[in-house]
Formats: structure tokens, sequence, C-alpha cells
């Protein structure tokens, strides 16, 4: 499930930025900007009713600009815009809805923080019912 959810975040921002790179967790040691990273932050999980469960993960996307340092903040700020109207729902076949979304910029970086809150059934296997034959010709 978070793998669905990592993959919903990197869609959403190629779509909106398709000339920027996208890591998960990691900056490389050759890191060119502009780029994103998106880090998990943090997560709960609890058990619900059966073999349900329900989760919430905390991101943190942060964005690094190319721009210069007299043009860096109005850069960070436009990007604000954008992708605190364009994160609403996100994903291509399962959709997640983007909560709590915040937006800061510290030392010329943009970081934008939002929740995701998920269920998730387990499925058991096995056999649970098996037809039967019975005689009504008493």
């Amino acid at each position: 499930m978070i793998s669905d959810i990592k993959s919903a975040i990197v869609y959403k921002l190629k779509e909106l930025y398709p000339n920027y790179t996208r890591y998960t967790d990691d900056i490389p040691q050759k890191f060119t900007p502009p780029a994103f990273v998106i880090f998990e932050i943090d997560q709960d999980y609890s058990k619900r009713l059966n073999t349900k469960n329900k989760g919430r993960i905390s991101f943190d996307v942060a964005c690094f600009s190319e721009k210069g340092p007299a043009d860096i903040k109005s850069d960070c700020q436009a990007t604000q815009e954008v992708l605190l109207q364009g994160f609403d729902l996100i994903g291509t076949t399962s959709k997640f809805r983007v909560l709590s979304k915040n937006a800061r910029i510290t030392d010329n970086v943009l970081h934008m923080t939002f929740d995701i809150n998920y269920s998730e059934m387990k499925v058991e296997g096995g056999t649970l019912m098996q037809s039967q034959e019975t005689n009504t010709n008493i």
C-alpha cells in the first residue's frame, strides 16, 4: 500500500512538473536541482473490525529550485501555490485524498507536508464454505 501511495505522489509531481527530477527517501551524491525529494516522516497503523486495518502516513515533499538567490523565494512561492492546489486527489488506479496540507519555505527549500489516510483488508486464504448435497427424497 505504501508503495502505491508513493507512486501516486511521484505521478502527480510528474504531471505538475515534468521537467523536475523526483527522488524518494534518498538524495543522491550528484544531486542537481530542480528536483523533488519525497520523505515519509510518520506512520500510524491500527486494527479495526475483523480483518480490516487503518493507516495514516505523513509525507514531506521538498522542492529544490534551480533559480538564483534573487529569484528563489518567488519561485518557491509559485511552486507552493501549484502544489497546494494540485494535491487534492492523487493516483491513477487507486485514489488517495491528501489531507492536512501545509507548506513552508526553510533555507530556500520548499517543504510541503501532508497526510494520507488509507484502509486495507487482509484476505485470508482457505475455503470458508463448501457446497453440500442433500437428499430430499425420503
